[in-house]
């Protein structure tokens, strides 16, 4: 028993030596100036505390309400930057091709409209769910109940808006679609190779800022924020923690296929399993593959902060809000909850200061700030070249919720519409609200994964090299 004892103890030491990500003693994160830093998890201001002891809990009750759960999106659109080649992720689909081929009456069939010949069957939900371009074994969910569509053609529709950050689409477009998203969890979907790396490398070499003005080929595989003014840092940081929150994901929901001797991949009668992913976990965020992994691990807390702000920035605003569905007494109980989730994040001391932002000689700081605008757009244009459908969904509600975010805190914020429409520039659609509380919640979900990840790592509890 001695010996396993100290096994384990030396087995704790390697994975500390090997993949620093949480530094003994400090194995939690806070706030410092503009940066995230290792700090005791017992701080005050720490923000492991704040989001799994008092936030994560309310934030995922809110999103399960069917004002939150339900986002409108195309998911048809192809991408405008290369060749589009989706294909079904299954030999069963009943269609060959996943997108343009799709008879208009299927890609159609969750919109919500008044004409009952544009509602489909259930039969119909399924032949169009079974040809999307998505993985075989956890594809995409587009289907809706009746009461569902009753009730969305009740939620209100805001006008359009100024300064986006994401590129938008009408609501009442025909090509835009409900998806539930409570069907559709962020989790490992198999999307990998040739066509996630374009995408990410389109993300970072083309639409990051760069620290040289000359073409750094390293950027990709060790991208960085060093040497960059403040503007640049914080629109790096966004999306590391992009990148990083979806990684995070992948790794606490990863799937191990069956035996080749077993069944085909996906195969119903020969399922694989899902399974937390150490490892990778601990390979992505340490210093095995990368020297810049702990703190890519540090900018999904940023991130997270940033979302923070933006939230107890738009409080005012939710407030007014109807959180309109129907249903009276789920509306009621969306406004209370959506009340204690504000009411957690005004008690937390140190929020992102956007303030300092965009600041200096004016033109300047215009020209800045479109840059930053114009190349966030651009990014979330790239989530519809993402072939598996339910990796473009999630990238375009979590860059369409982290636009919003900067939407709020780079404009002003009056009352909301329902006050004064007519002297109000400021807006929210009810999609924009959506995909914000949506991204805050995965930020959220991922900074609960790094406590289980850390357990798993160290499930002696914290201890430092001077305990070996």
């Amino acid at each position: 028993m001695r010996v396993s004892w100290v096994s384990a103890l030396f087995l704790a030491a390697l994975v500390q030596l090997a993949y620093p990500q949480f530094e003994p003693e400090r194995q939690c994160f806070c706030k410092v100036g503009e940066a995230v830093v290792p700090c005791d998890c017992g701080s005050e201001n720490s923000i492991d505390e704040l989001n799994n002891e008092r936030i994560f809990e309310k934030l995922q009750k809110l999103l399960k309400k069917d004002f939150f759960r339900f986002y409108k999106v195309n998911m048809d659109k192809t991408c405008p930057f290369w060749a589009d080649e989706r294909q079904c992720g299954t030999s069963q689909c009943g269609i060959a091709f996943c997108d343009d081929e799709v008879p208009l009456g299927l890609r159609r069939s969750v919109a919500v409209n008044s004409a009952a010949e544009d509602v489909a069957t259930p039969e119909e939900c399924r032949r169009s769910q079974d040809a999307t371009g998505s993985n075989a074994f956890d594809p995409m969910d587009r289907s809706l109940m009746e009461s569902e569509k009753r009730r969305l053609l009740d939620m209100d529709v805001h006008d359009d808006q100024e300064d986006k950050f994401c590129e938008i689409e009408d609501d009442d477009s025909n090509e835009m679609h409900y998806v539930d998203l409570s069907k559709n969890p962020e989790r490992y979907t198999g999307y990998k190779g040739d066509s996630a790396l374009r995408v990410w490398k389109s993300i970072y070499q083309e639409n990051c800022f760069k620290p040289d003005p000359k073409f750094d080929k390293n950027f990709l595989t060790n991208p960085n924020d060093f040497g960059m003014c403040l503007e640049k840092r914080v629109f790096y940081r966004l999306i590391s923690g992009l990148h990083s929150a979806i990684t995070i994901s992948i790794a606490a929901y990863n799937y191990k296929p069956p035996p080749s001797g077993l069944g085909k991949f996906g195969n119903a009668a020969a399922m694989g399993t899902w399974f937390r992913n150490t490892e990778m976990f601990a390979g992505r965020f340490g210093t095995k593959w990368s020297w810049e992994g702990p703190q890519r691990l540090r900018n999904v807390y940023f991130a997270y902060l940033l979302e923070l702000r933006a939230l107890l920035k738009a409080a005012p605003y939710l407030q007014n809000e109807l959180f309109y569905t129907g249903n009276e007494k789920d509306d009621l109980e969306t406004r209370q909850a959506v009340e204690e989730l504000l009411e957690e994040i005004r008690r937390y001391p140190d929020h992102f200061d956007e303030s300092e932002m965009f600041t200096g000689v004016e033109a300047q700081a215009r020209v800045l700030r479109e840059e930053f605008r114009s190349h966030f757009v651009n990014i979330s244009r790239i989530m519809d070249c993402v072939e598996c459908d339910k990796c473009r969904l999630w990238g375009k509600v979590q860059t369409h919720g982290m636009g919003t975010a900067l939407k709020i805190l780079f404009s002003d914020l009056p009352h909301s519409h329902y006050k004064n429409e007519a002297a109000n520039k400021f807006q929210l659609t009810r999609n924009e609200v959506v995909a914000l509380f949506q991204s805050f919640g995965r930020y959220s979900s991922s900074i609960m994964e790094v406590d289980n990840f850390r357990k798993d790592m160290f499930p002696t509890g914290k201890r430092s090299t001077a305990d070996l």
